[in-house]
């Protein structure tokens, strides 16, 4: 019991953070009714336990739309956004002009830790108890390690590395507040470490199949490590594990591009790391009600939101007319008063600027803004275009990574690409990066996919903006600098 409060604690000084009053709110006694190491004797006590951590580790509703959106593709050359109450907020991305006092980014600070102390109060009370196979303990720690891991990438993807928190064995309370006010921040060599370790041991004991769906697997914990280690262009071992998740023989691409994101298309075995939704606020997908044009031919159960999520021609364009990913992009419509509306270029060519996204497809039986669409942040499709990626960079253009995009190509119904399409590994390169755009938009990949090809800030000054070097991250929140002294700001902040 003793072990279980102080873990609590933990996740409530680590969450300190924007709450005024603090060190008044860490003193509250914390309740419970049960001894945790009894309640996990059996399996049903398990994942009741894990239930608080996953719950607190998935990114939906609001918080995707923030992070997905706001901070990784408002940023960039796919999409952007105006109108409603958003439009004041979203702004200082698309612009450039973001602050370390933005609300998002210390909202996104604080989910993640907490989903990360939850994990821990896993792992703590796992260490505790006695009664279950090892097979089972391992299992949970897998669990626990892999949210763990995935919500430091969450961070580590926005804001560089950030402290790493671990409680000592029978530490009290003050010194528990203590470790959440101090904690200095990880190298980038320590904090890459941390998550490979927690990575591999997910991977080396968590199940292949998903079930439900939305728990950890090997693959989903292996396609995290292939992230990072792509974040880290570490082209040797982003082959290395792209070959691991391979080798499982478990996934495959959905054969068809335009109902993958559909409510139907969810059985699919292309979702490697997803975060499920149910059309129920707070736990739903609430994308498409920005993406409606207005005065759109909605189902009296949908809303069509005043905060429009619109898609760049210039983007648009990029894609060949037989494309099936374009399908998913609306370049034209007839609104309700029976008026062709066209979102693509007027009568004169000139770029409208207001193509939209409806890759998310609406949900028929969403309630309001709550729509039932899982949010993937992982697939199958980016593992073959990471190996694709790592193989040019190791060897240039190569008949492997021809033969991954090709598999793509070919679902999307347009011309194959050869060896000979290609005279350099950069040529190469840039080829992956544009075909990473027209696979993967509206999925919240692109700011990160431009930072490590070096056309984020240059792409956002191409359209106008005075991006700075130094907006490749974006600031720690001033008021985790202000409650721990010893949090070091990014550069340029």
């Amino acid at each position: 019991m003793k072990r279980f409060n102080q873990l609590t604690i933990l996740f409530l000084a680590v969450s300190l953070l924007s709450i005024s009053g603090c060190k008044k709110f860490l003193e509250e006694e914390v309740y419970t009714q049960y001894d945790p190491t009894a309640f996990l004797k059996d399996k049903s006590g398990v994942d009741a336990l894990l239930t608080g951590a996953y719950a607190r580790s998935r990114i939906v509703a609001y918080d995707s739309r923030n992070y997905t959106y706001i901070m990784n593709e408002f940023t960039t050359d796919i999409a952007f956004e105006t109108g409603g109450g958003l439009e004041r907020d979203a702004a200082p991305y698309i612009q450039f002009n973001w602050t370390p006092t933005d609300l998002f980014l210390n909202t996104h600070w604080n989910k993640m830790y907490s989903a990360i102390a939850s994990a821990n109060t896993v792992l703590g009370v796992v260490d505790g108890i006695s009664g279950l196979p090892q097979e089972t303990i391992d299992g949970v720690k897998g669990e626990a390690r892999f949210i763990r891991a995935v919500s430091y990438y969450f961070l580590f993807n926005i804001f560089g590395p950030t402290p790493i928190i671990e409680v000592p064995v029978n530490a009290s309370p003050d010194e528990i507040e203590a470790i959440g006010k101090s904690t200095p921040r990880a190298g980038v060599a320590e904090f890459v470490a941390y998550l490979e370790a927690d990575l591999n041991f997910a991977a080396s004991n968590l199940p292949v199949t998903e079930n439900p769906i939305g728990r950890a697997t090997r693959g989903a914990a292996l396609g995290v490590l292939t992230k990072l280690y792509l974040h880290q262009k570490n082209w040797d071992k982003v082959i290395e594990t792209t070959q691991r998740l391979l080798d499982l023989n478990y996934y495959s691409l959905w054969p068809e591009y335009t109902t993958l994101f559909s409510v139907a298309g969810e059985s699919n075995k292309e979702y490697i790391y997803r975060a499920p939704c149910i059309a129920q606020n707070g736990f739903h997908n609430n994308y498409m009600p920005h993406a409606f044009p207005p005065n759109y031919p909605i189902l009296s159960n949908w809303v069509n939101f005043g905060a429009q999520f619109r898609t760049y021609t210039s983007f648009y364009k990029t894609f060949e007319a037989s494309d099936k990913r374009r399908n998913l992009i609306i370049g034209s419509y007839t609104d309700n008063s029976g008026v062709l509306r066209q979102l693509v270029e007027d009568a004169s060519g000139i770029a409208l600027n207001n193509a939209r996204s409806f890759k998310y497809m609406p949900d028929p039986v969403a309630v309001g803004e709550a729509n039932g669409n899982d949010i993937v942040y992982i697939r199958y499709a980016d593992i073959l275009m990471s190996r694709a990626e790592a193989l040019n960079e190791k060897n240039g253009p190569n008949q492997e990574s021809v033969d991954l995009l090709n598999q793509l190509r070919d679902r999307a119904d347009v011309e194959r690409v050869s060896i000979g399409d290609f005279g350099s590994s950069e040529a190469f390169r840039d080829f992956i990066l544009e075909e990473r755009g027209r696979e993967f938009f509206s999925e919240g990949l692109r700011r990160e996919d431009l930072i490590r090809h070096g056309k984020f800030i240059t792409g956002a000054q191409a359209r106008g903006y005075n991006a700075q070097a130094h907006q490749v991250l974006f600031p720690i929140p001033q008021q985790q600098i202000d409650a721990n002294p010893n949090l070091v700001q990014n550069p340029g902040y």
